[in-house]
């Protein structure tokens, strides 16, 4: 039925499958930004020499044992998001907000076990958000670099005007079908291009050339809007022995759900450009399932408390699905006017795929004042570069990639609590390191925060208010146009826990 035969020369070379997810995208998935208990957010989430927190538990397995009495509780939280985007001097801003429920759990103490030897027996389990995709950009200017033509070219080398052709017996959604299941993700963005007229094919060069023309440049509005969410849920057991030392694991296990929907329309070509105007829309899905494991230890010293933690790589099982249409607007010679729409109305669905993230080392140390409050500092070591997708077959230039652009980060956490009898006022500060070994893509973020909250014997309440601050690049696609908007994003959250003592 088809007969391609120059992209099975170039499936020889480059595998069946290819992944649409960029390194951005897999660092998303493998950066945690945790949204925990409202007394966890008010203090920076420094808390792996503390414990005694549900969200702690998150942080430091060995935390469950620091409780003095059987807890539960759950946070609900408010999320506000202004981003303010700058491309070819050009500024847009959005703003965004959600409602969530984001952690719940509960502790349970045995206590006196092991001829006094072992203190308490503590078992835990705990739910939170791990990391929030909910997200609603917009980029706008005029580029005088590059229009997305140089994209769909950079995606047509190889392949020739019968490979990306429809037949008489054939259709649209049919061949676009056929191209994505067997050659990949390249090929069917060359269909879409060759079929909308955007790319003429040139039989004396023996490649395809754009039909747009922008001397002067193109105007572009970019869209990207994105939901989801990272859960982690923790399933923990841990042990004070004798009075100072307290030991702990965690069992976790993660789900993630991630919808990203982009919109890339270009218009006011050049006046001779047989393309007038060009609206590509691409829609990913990424879900999935993920397995790690914590080991943890904390020491009390007098007033000073030492916290050791090791989290395992998180090894996720992970599938992708895209959806994808592009429309043309033209002109011929003659001076008619012609919409092309190539909808094929397809959900590629792509092979399972495992994304194993870094392992982390967080160092902590606290110092408590009596019953007056305390102070905390968290030190986070990871190594970026480390991220690692198999099959290692099919993912060996990406890896390599990963490795080449991606660093290590020291990340740090500060918090403090100064409680005056019932009531306690809280603060604190956390900061990540940008992971890009040249700063492309992202810059230092951090996060101040503030809160109090309430003992009435039984029943605590707590409450959280805290900015998180992010100056980043944004890359419109990962190849052809290139180009980058700078993006300055402020996240305000609003938390709300309610904890019951039993």
């Amino acid at each position: 039925m088809f007969k391609k035969s120059s992209i099975i020369i170039l499936l020889f070379f480059c595998g069946s499958y290819s992944s649409s997810q960029t390194i951005q995208e897999l660092l998303n998935y493998s950066i945690d930004n945790p949204n925990g208990t409202a007394r966890f957010e008010a203090m920076g989430g420094a808390f792996g020499a503390l414990g005694g927190d549900l969200s702690a538990i998150n942080i430091n397995p060995a935390s469950s044992s620091v409780f003095n009495d059987n807890e539960y509780g759950f946070t609900l939280a408010t999320q506000k998001k202004s981003n303010n985007s700058i491309f070819f001097g050009n500024p847009a801003a959005t703003n965004n907000s959600k409602f969530s429920f984001n952690q719940g759990g509960g502790v349970w103490l045995l206590k006196n076990y092991g001829e006094g030897k072992i203190k308490k027996l503590s078992f835990s389990i705990n739910a939170q958000t791990n990391n929030s995709y909910d997200d609603f950009i917009e980029i706008r200017g005029k580029n005088t670099i590059n229009s997305i033509d140089k994209f769909f070219l950079n995606n047509s080398n190889g392949f020739n005007a019968d490979d990306l052709s429809v037949g008489n017996n054939e259709t649209v959604s049919g061949v676009y079908k056929f191209l994505g299941q067997n050659y990949g993700y390249s090929a069917q963005q060359a269909f879409l291009a060759y079929q909308a007229y955007l790319l003429n094919f040139d039989v004396n060069t023996n490649s395809f050339v754009s039909q747009a023309r922008y001397d002067s440049g193109v105007d572009q509005r970019h869209i990207l809007e994105s939901k989801g969410v990272n859960t982690k849920y923790n399933l923990n057991i841990s042990m004070q022995f004798k009075e100072d030392y307290y030991f702990g694991l965690n069992i976790n296990t993660h789900e993630i759900r991630s919808e990203t929907y982009t919109i890339h329309k270009e218009s006011n070509f050049s006046v001779n450009s047989p393309i007038n105007e060009i609206t590509f829309e691409n829609s990913i899905v990424t879900g999935g399932e993920g397995f790690s494991f914590q080991l943890g230890g904390i020491a009390k010293f007098n007033k000073l408390r030492l916290g050791l933690t090791y989290d395992s790589p998180t090894w996720y099982r992970l599938w992708d699905e895209t959806f994808q249409s592009l429309e043309t607007k033209s002109t011929d010679s003659n001076g008619l006017n012609y919409i092309d729409k190539i909808d094929p109305r397809i959900l590629n669905s792509y092979p399972r795929y495992t994304l194993k993230t870094p392992s982390k080392l967080t160092t902590s140390a606290a110092i408590i004042f009596g019953k007056i409050g305390l102070i905390s500092l968290d030190v986070i070591s990871v190594d970026y570069s480390n991220i690692k997708l198999k099959p290692t077959r099919d993912f060996s230039i990406k890896n390599s990639k990963i490795g080449n652009e991606l660093s290590n980060t020291i990340n740090i956490r500060v918090g403090g609590e100064l409680r005056l009898n019932q009531l306690s006022l809280r603060t604190g500060y956390s900061q990540m390191k940008d992971p890009y070994k040249k700063n492309n893509f992202y810059n230092t973020s951090k996060s101040m925060s503030l809160g109090l909250g309430y003992d009435f014997g039984e029943t605590l309440l707590n409450i959280s208010y805290s900015k998180f601050e992010n100056n980043k690049t944004h890359q419109l696609f990962d190849s052809g146009l290139t180009d980058l908007s700078q993006i300055k994003s402020n996240n305000y959250f609003t938390n709300l826990s309610i904890i019951f003592k039993f």
